[in-house]
């Protein structure tokens, strides 16, 4: 009895000690391992039972009971501690680097991109463009929704137009702000003007093309009021910032990346062959066009003089070495570059020097860093442009020269056609020469310190100086040069920008409050200097523009020239963050800038959003569904100051040579009429956002729909004539941009063989609202095409504007609806207005300059060391005035040259052709160079790029850690059914998209390698 009582005690004892133990608890600390801040709300899960949060401290209980407990919390990797029989742990937690926690670069700091309320696109180096890219915005060409990149020009280094969610001004600028390592850049053109007689093309070669490709690490565009306010004055038309790479702690790290490639014309021209020329004028001639005299005889050679002017395989390649490394204290990074590309046009090139070192050093509470980037940019021009007849270019003259005449006289001499007042196009090409030499340097110095824990203290000053100098010499190769004893150009500029900036931060986590400001001054001032001598009537060609002094002394033209303006700035931003669910945040920025009236000096612009994170509450946590998924919606006003200099001021200019006694003297006029009211243009927008991911992030993306409203356009309006002015500059008139956007992420596919999709489409609307007392405003122009598209209340801005074609008339029709002098086979216009005459009051819209859809696809395959990139490209809705088809339509004279397929397939009684017209008088009826032939659909879907790269398996390789081995086609395919070069260039470079003498684009096949040593 007593040992069954000693038996039942010593369970009962036992029992109370396992209940003692099984209730005991372990408490823990969750702590950011980068920061050191306490994590609140990380959920801590036992393997044996047993589930809580972290507090608002960041502490923790859990039963003892188990043997591991799991730590997991958005934004970090999930941890498994085990229980070794303490009672208390610490556990760091570590950030998850996944596509919603990266960290995106915005105006004057960074922010996790789960936390972003405005509309930001951010692309790094896996996302960019692969291939031959000069410049930082082909890497991102097609890659950003609403952001349409349109190359100006095929030759190298060729001038680049970007829009951001459509254009809204006519007399202000449209390209974005861009933004480089906290600098805002001006990236106008540091020498204007091509030099005497020498034909460019309208938009000059690229400023960004300074800046090496290889150095960016990530481009971020602002597309919302919300994201870009915080530059005020500067943000109406988009910010994209540029961010360059920088150390990381570790060993020295060498990168050698190498590409070498051909380029040839993607498209050709068809223009008449020499039998084709001499078949179709005579056959004109029968018809009644022309003299007998101008009938073409027995042909002995002929010339393609367009296949003359193509340099075959033109090389193009690039040289990029880099270093970089650090540790704890100190990073760096350094490269040196070389780029050359060899134009698709003979006698055209650019080269590229440039290097670049960053560095940063820490030291307690106090960071200490520096950008600088320096570039020498050499360029190579021919004589191509939107010119005719002698000032033609090489485009021009090769497709409308007599292609019966050789290349040469018997003296060796250049021929020349007695039949038109073109140059020959050899002679242009060898006669006209045009270089130019552009040192850049861009850098900043910043010095950071944090103190009283929350606070951090930033100071960054900065400067851009561009020097340039172009060369242009016009030898007696050519018309012009011997007309005029050689004719000799030297301009030169140099530009200036110092920036200056102080910010004040506070950052700080109060339980489920996250704030964070930052309130700041900034000044930038930018200076231009620029001057030009123009010299003729030289002894000999042979000194060119390197001594002036022995052109013809009274035939001297020197000029010079200096402006300068400032920016004075107040800006501001609040983030709040309430239960890591809710977004707030708001920005103010007052600006002043010297380019606008007394009266209007400041200009105030705010803005506010609001983020909400649904995935993180309970309803949508219990579908089980959605990753991601947050609702974004911003208000925002910004403005546009990009109107040049003095605008708001009387300013003077030269005035006529006048003769006072036996002298004569310069005189100066008033050139502009003041407005002190003058201001900058206003950009409203409002955003409606939705970023979604699912499936564990396997889909996931953003739709965003805007509407953008443009207030206070600067337009030059007619003024009494008793002022002395015909126009004076004022804010009136609006524009409205509206559009959706909507981008997509899917990895179809992960393992050892993967497959990523990215697709990006956006739709655009652009509408005129109100343009004050003007009716309608008339623009571009392309030799003797004029008043190409209009600019009319509740039509989209640069709309083509001309005559609607019903076909061709032919000999049953009814002649007796139409007073107009027409026969068989002559263009059936449409009577609009049903006066039986076909005039200028018959014009309607009849085409877009800015497409209605833009789309791409980019697909990312890879597997056991092999990567297959492909990515395509697609405008829709769009037209381009195609005016070498009104040269063909509208010819000078019967002797020029044309397209071959409306030639070929002429109205000919015997050919009674429903499409061309017979060519015969084709002047008869007007010349109605707009119309419904001339402006074609520009529409395309491109096979842009296609890389395919295999990494080289290395292993115990003491010098190499990686080898990659790739090849690269660049423009492959296009689909269209535009008829000219390319359909996605645009020569014009801005407004109505009208493409004449373009430089053609390159289809291109390069090989390259990239060792990491």
């Amino acid at each position: 009895m007593i040992n069954k009582l000693k038996i039942l005690i010593l369970f009962a004892l036992a029992l109370v000690a396992y209940q003692g133990n099984a209730q005991q608890q372990i408490t823990g600390l969750v702590k950011d391992q980068a920061t050191g801040g306490v994590v609140i709300g990380a959920t801590i899960v036992g393997d044996k039972g047993g589930k809580t949060n972290s507090d608002g401290q960041g502490r923790f209980s859990i039963s003892s009971g188990n043997t591991t407990i799991d730590v997991s919390y958005v934004g970090y990797q999930s941890q498994r501690i085990r229980l070794d029989g303490r009672t208390h742990y610490d556990v760091l937690l570590v950030a998850q680097e996944s596509a919603l926690e990266e960290v995106v670069v915005i105006g004057y700091g960074t922010s996790k991109k789960s936390d972003i309320t405005g509309s930001v696109s951010s692309l790094n180096e896996k996302d960019f463009n692969k291939g031959a890219n000069i410049s930082p915005e082909q890497l991102i060409a097609g890659k950003v929704s609403g952001v349409q990149v349109v190359q100006s020009s095929g030759e190298p280094g060729g001038g680049i137009s970007v829009n951001v969610r459509g254009v809204g001004s006519v007399n202000a600028g449209n390209s974005p702000l861009y933004v480089v390592d906290g600098f805002p850049i001006d990236n106008s053109a540091t020498v204007g003007g091509t030099g005497a007689n020498f034909t460019g093309m309208k938009s000059a070669r690229n400023p960004l093309n300074a800046i090496n490709p290889n150095d960016i690490a990530s481009i971020e565009v602002l597309k919302d009021a919300s994201a870009t306010a915080i530059y005020g004055s500067r943000g109406a038309n988009g910010v994209v910032l540029i961010t360059t790479k920088k150390g990381k702690s570790g060993g020295l790290n060498v990168n050698y990346d190498a590409y070498y490639g051909a380029q040839n014309v993607q498209r050709d021209i068809k223009i008449l062959s020499t039998q084709q020329y001499k078949d179709v004028i005579n056959g004109l001639i029968d018809a009644g066009e022309g003299t007998a005299s101008q009938r073409i005889g027995d042909i002995t050679e002929g010339t393609d003089w367009l296949a003359h002017m193509y340099s075959k395989n033109a090389p193009i390649q690039n040289h990029n070495l880099s270093f970089s490394g650090g540790n704890e204290n100190t990073k760096y990074h350094t490269s040196l570059n070389y780029f050359g590309q060899d134009g698709l046009l003979i006698n055209s090139d650019n080269k590229r020097y440039s290097a670049r070192v960053n560095l940063e050093h820490t030291a307690g509470n106090f960071k200490l860093g520096t950008n600088i980037t320096s570039s020498y940019i050499k360029d190579n021009y021919v004589a191509n442009g939107m010119d005719l007849n002698e000032r033609a270019g090489i485009i021009y003259a090769a497709i409308a020269y007599d292609p019966t005449l050789p290349i040469y006289n018997a003296d060796g001499t250049y021929k020349l056609s007695p039949d038109m007042n073109i140059d020959n196009p050899l002679a242009i090409a060898n006669g006209k020469t045009s270089q130019s030499n552009l040192y850049r340097t861009l850098g900043t110095i910043y010095g950071e310190m944090k103190f009283l824990e929350d606070f951090t203290a930033k100071l960054n000053v900065g400067a851009d100086i561009s020097n340039q100098r172009r060369d242009t010499y016009v030898d007696r190769q050519t018309i012009e040069g011997r007309a005029n004893g050689g004719i000799a150009s030297i301009l030169q500029g140099t530009s200036t920008s110092y920036l200056g900036e102080f910010t004040l931060g506070y950052k700080k986590r109060l339980d489920m409050h996250d704030l964070n400001f930052l309130v700041g001054i900034t000044g930038q001032q930018f200076n231009d200097v620029s001057s030009s001598s123009q010299g003729s009537g030289f002894s000999s060609d042979a000194t060119g523009t390197n001594n002036m002094g022995l052109a013809d002394p009274t035939k001297f033209i020197v000029t010079s020239g200096r402006t300068r303006n400032s920016l004075l700035s107040y800006l501001g931003r609040a983030n709040y963050n309430l239960y890591d669910k809710y977004l707030f945040t708001a920005s103010l920025r007052i600006d002043g800038s010297s380019r606008f009236g007394a009266n209007n000096r400041y200009g105030v612009f705010p803005s506010f959003a609001f983020g909400w994170k649904l995935e993180e509450e309970e309803f949508i946590k219990q579908l089980d569904f959605f990753n991601t998924l947050k609702l974004r919606t911003s208000w925002g006003r910004t403005g546009n100051q990009e109107i040049g200099n003095y605008q708001s001021m009387s300013t003077y200019g030269g005035g006529q040579k006048a003769v006072i006694g036996n002298a004569q003297v310069s005189t100066t006029t008033p050139s502009r009429i003041a407005n002190p009211n003058l201001k900058w243009e206003t950009s409203e927008q409002l955003n409606f956002g939705l970023d979604y991911g699912f499936l564990k992030n396997r889909i996931s993306g953003s739709i965003d729909v805007f509407y953008k409203d443009t207030k206070d356009m600067l337009l030059n309006l007619a003024v009494p004539r008793t002022t002395g002015f015909s126009t004076m500059m004022t804010n009136v008139g609006a524009v409205r941009n509206s559009g959706i956007e909507f981008l997509m992420n899917t990895r179809n596919i992960e393992g050892a063989f993967s497959w990523e999709t990215t697709w990006n489409f956006a739709w655009l609307k652009n509408l005129v609202k109100d343009l004050g007392t003007n009716t309608i405003i008339y623009n571009g122009s392309a030799g003797g095409t004029s008043n190409v598209s209009i600019i009319k209340v509740g039509q989209p801005m640069y709309s083509f504007y001309g005559y609607e074609i019903d076909g061709i008339w032919q000999k049953n029709d009814d002649f007796s609806v139409t007073k107009d002098p027409v026969v068989a086979g002559d263009f059936k216009y449409r009577d609009i207005n049903g006066d039986m005459i076909v005039n200028a009051d018959d014009r309607v819209v009849i085409g877009n300059s800015f497409p209605k859809y833009t789309a791409s696809l980019t697909n990312n395959f890879d597997y056991k060391g092999f990567n297959l990139n492909i990515f395509i490209d697609g405008v829709f809705g769009v037209n381009m005035l195609n005016n070498n088809l009104v040269d063909t339509y509208f010819p000078a004279n019967l002797k020029r040259n044309r397209l071959a397929d409306p030639m070929l397939n002429r109205w000919t009684a015997d050919n009674p052709s429903t499409v061309y017209p017979s060519f015969v008088n084709p002047l008869k009826q007007g010349k109605k160079e707009v119309n419904s032939y001339t402006v074609e659909d520009a529409s395309y879907v491109r096979l842009n790029t296609v890389k395919l790269g295999y990494t080289i398996p290395l292993q115990n390789t003491k010098y190499v850690k990686g080898i990659n081995l790739y090849v690269v086609g660049q423009n492959l395919a296009i689909i269209t059914d535009y008829t000219g070069y390319d359909p996605s260039i645009n020569p014009n470079g801005s407004g109505a998209r009208i493409d004449w003498n373009a430089y053609p684009t390159a289809r291109t096949f390069m090989f390259g390698i990239n060792l990491n040593l």
